[in-house]
C-alpha cells in the first residue's frame, strides 16, 4: 500500500483483538452524521471527547462548538484534541473555549509561536510533517462516531461550492471503550500540548464566547441542520440510529501517537495488508479519496486478480480531487492498474448517487462533489471504514484510525454504497485501448466517452502534469 521505493504490503503488525457484541450502523448521509453528533452532545451526562484533523470555524464548526460549550456549562467534561497544522491562527478562539473549567483543548504536534510558522516548517519539517489524521467523537464512553469526516461544512453537505462524499460509522458496545482508550493514548502523549500553556484566557472569555454563540445561534435563517431539538427529540434520533445497528465482531485499528514523532510505525497499513494476504479472496472493493499504490502494491493486486479476485476501485477524478499533486501521483499508476485487472472508477463532479447528493447551503443550488470516504470491503463479509487513505502519507507520516468489522450485513451495505458511486451516472469508468486512456460514463442521453481528463480545466490538467515531474510522491 505504499509508494515505490518506500515500502510494500508490509510485514504483519501485531494482531488486534476482535471485540464481540459491539453494534454499528453506517452514516453515509451528512445531515444525519451531523445530527447524531449534535444530539449526543446535548444528551451527554459525563464526558465528550473529540479528536479531529480539521475543525473549521464555519457554520458546522461553530454549531458543534456551541453544543460542546453548552454541555460543559451543565457539568460535562469536554476534551478536544486537534491537529495544530489546521488550527494555526485560531489559537485565540480555542483559548476562549478552553477557559471554561469543564473544557480542555490540546494541540497535537503544535507549531510554536504565532508568526514564525514558515521558518519552523523549514527547520523542523521532518517533525511537523507528521500529522494526526484521526477522527473520533466519543460521548460518555457509551457511543462513538469514527470515520472520514472532519468538522466543516464540506463534510456535511453544506458548503456552497464543494461537498464531500464521505462515510462514518456510529458504534456502541465494547468497541467504544477501546476507542476511548485510543483517544487517551493520544491525549496523554507528550506530543499533545495543553493549549493553556500556549494561550491563557480567563473564565470571563468563556462566558463571553457563550453569549456570542448563543446570539449567533438565535439569528434568523440559522441552518435547518441544527433545529435546536429538545432532549426527547435527541433521544428519538439516537434511538432510530440504534435500531439500525448491527451486532458484529470488530477491531479498532489505530497508529500509536509515537508515529508522529518519526517512529517506524505502520500499524494500520501492515494490518490491512495482512488481511489482504492471509487468505484467498474473490472480491476487493476500495473507495478512497487519494490512491497512490506504489509499484509493489500494484503487483500484489495483479497477483490477486490472476488468482480470480475481482478488484474495483473508486477514487477522485482530476475534476473532483482537492489535491492536484495527489492526483498527479495517482495518474502515473493508472495504466499499470488497468493492466493488473483493476476496475478503475473516478468520481464525477455531479454524481447522481441516491440519497448522498450534496445539499447546498440554504438551498442556493447544487455544489460540486468530491470524494473523501475511506472504505474497503473484502468478499462482502469484512469491511474497514476510517481515516486511512491508500497513499504514502497515511502509511508512513500521518497517524490514522478506523474500524475493521466482520459482518456480512454491514459489508454488503458498504459494498452497495461503493458500487452506487461506481455507477455510470456517478463516476467515469477508466479503460485503455490502442489510443490510450478512455473515460466512460452515462447520463440520460446514453453512454459518453472522453479521451482526456473529463470536466477538468486546461489549467488543472497543466498543473497535474507539472506536479507529476516533482519528486514528492512519498510526501503525498
Amino acid at each position: 500500500m505504499k509508494a515505490e521505493g518506500n515500502g510494500n504490503l508490509g510485514k504483519p503488525g501485531p494482531p488486534t483483538q476482535a471485540v464481540d457484541a459491539s453494534r454499528f450502523c453506517l452514516l453515509p448521509d451528512g445531515e444525519e452524521a451531523f445530527a447524531l453528533r449534535a444530539a449526543s452532545a446535548r444528551l451527554a451526562r459525563k464526558t465528550l471527547d473529540c479528536q479531529y484533523y480539521i475543525w473549521e470555524d464555519d457554520e458546522v464548526g461553530k454549531l458543534l462548538v456551541y453544543r460542546a460549550l453548552e454541555a460543559a456549562r451543565r457539568g460535562v467534561k469536554v476534551r478536544l484534541l486537534l491537529d495544530h497544522a489546521n488550527q494555526i491562527g485560531r489559537d485565540v478562539k480555542w483559548a476562549e473555549l478552553n477557559a471554561h473549567p469543564n473544557v480542555e483543548v490540546r494541540l497535537f504536534n503544535p507549531f510554536r509561536g504565532r508568526y514564525k510558522h514558515f521558518l519552523q516548517w523549514l527547520y523542523h519539517a521532518p517533525r511537523l510533517n507528521h500529522r494526526m489524521h484521526n477522527k473520533a467523537w466519543i460521548v460518555d464512553g457509551e457511543l462513538a462516531i469514527v470515520g472520514g469526516r472532519n468538522i466543516s461544512d464540506h463534510y456535511f453537505g453544506l458548503h456552497p461550492q464543494t461537498n464531500f462524499r464521505d462515510l462514518d460509522i456510529y458504534a456502541r458496545g465494547p468497541i467504544v471503550a477501546e476507542t476511548g482508550a485510543a483517544f487517551d493514548a493520544y491525549w496523554n502523549s507528550d506530543i499533545s500540548v495543553r493549549l493553556r500553556s500556549l494561550r491563557r484566557r480567563s473564565r470571563a472569555h468563556a462566558d463571553r464566547l457563550w453569549r456570542s454563540l448563543r446570539e449567533w445561534h438565535r439569528e434568523p435563517g440559522r441552518l435547518p441542520i441544527d433545529r435546536d431539538p429538545d432532549p426527547s427529540a435527541c433521544r428519538r434520533l439516537l434511538a432510530e440510529a440504534d435500531q439500525r445497528q448491527v451486532r458484529a465482531a470488530a477491531s479498532l485499528l489505530y497508529d500509536p501517537p509515537e508515529k508522529a514523532k518519526g517512529a517506524e510505525q505502520r500499524l494500520i497499513g501492515d494490518q490491512l495488508a495482512k488481511r489482504l494476504g492471509e487468505r484467498r479472496l474473490s472480491e476487493i472493493l476500495i473507495e478512497t479519496s487519494y490512491f497512490i499504490p506504489g509499484d509493489r502494491f500494484v503487483a500484489a493486486l495483479k497477483a490477486l486478480h490472476q488468482r480470480g479476485c475481482r478488484i474495483a476501485l473508486l477514487t477522485n477524478s482530476l475534476a473532483t480531487n482537492d489535491v492536484i499533486a495527489a492526483h498527479a501521483a495517482y495518474a502515473r499508476y493508472r495504466p499499470a492498474l488497468l493492466d493488473a485487472g483493476v476496475e478503475v472508477h473516478e468520481l464525477r463532479p455531479n454524481p447522481h448517487t441516491r440519497g448522498h447528493r450534496a445539499r447546498l447551503l440554504r438551498g442556493r443550488g447544487r455544489s460540486k462533489a468530491s470524494l473523501h470516504s475511506k472504505a474497503m470491503v473484502l468478499d462482502r463479509s469484512e469491511l474497514f471504514v476510517g481515516s486511512f487513505n491508500l497513499d504514502p502519507r497515511s502509511v508512513n507520516l500521518n497517524t490514522e484510525m478506523g474500524y475493521y468489522i466482520n459482518s456480512d450485513e454491514l459489508a454488503g451495505r458498504v459494498a452497495a454504497f461503493i458500487e452506487e458511486g461506481m455507477a455510470p451516472q456517478s463516476s467515469y469508468r477508466v479503460e485503455i485501448d490502442d489510443d490510450g486512456l478512455v473515460w466512460g460514463a452515462g447520463d440520460e442521453r446514453g453512454p459518453v466517452r472522453h479521451r482526456d481528463e473529463p470536466r477538468a480545466s486546461a489549467g488543472r490538467r497543466l498543473a497535474s502534469r507539472l506536479c507529476a515531474l516533482l519528486p514528492i510522491e512519498n510526501l503525498l
